[in-house]
């Protein structure tokens, strides 16, 4: 009975944890990618850091979460104050406007299931002990 219930929380967080890693790997990819194309160069080597992270939290990598956490977050934060005191002004084509802020708002949805899903945290226990 106990094994059930500790199997299912664990298959929940991978489908959670794999659902996480995917959208934020493919949304990474295609900033790049769509960066590169505009000739836009100065965070290329931070979405290449992301997406490096993201590969490590699937197998589980402790540290990986809590840098993923912290960088995404101070992210965000950076967006909202500069939303907050009208300080954005972009040149950049607004359909990589548009999957940027899609990426920040997967990126609080990941940072929230990252730190408050307990199936994602058992999961990962499991990843790192395997």
């Amino acid at each position: 009975m106990q094994l059930d219930y500790i199997q299912k929380q664990e298959n929940k967080g991978r489908i959670i944890l794999q659902a996480i890693v995917v959208a934020n790997l493919l949304l990474y990819a295609s900033v790049l990618v769509l960066s590169i194309i505009n000739g836009i160069f100065n965070n290329l080597l931070g979405l290449v850091i992301q997406m490096i992270l993201c590969v490590f939290i699937y197998f589980g990598g402790n540290i990986a979460k809590w840098i993923y956490i912290v960088i995404n977050s101070l992210n965000v934060l950076q967006i909202i104050v500069a939303l907050m005191f009208g300080q954005i002004v972009s040149k950049v084509p607004t359909y990589l406007t548009i999957i940027t802020i899609v990426m920040l708002m997967v990126s609080i949805a990941s940072i929230l299931l990252l730190i408050l899903s307990s199936s994602v945290k058992d999961y990962m226990y499991k990843q790192r002990n395997d």
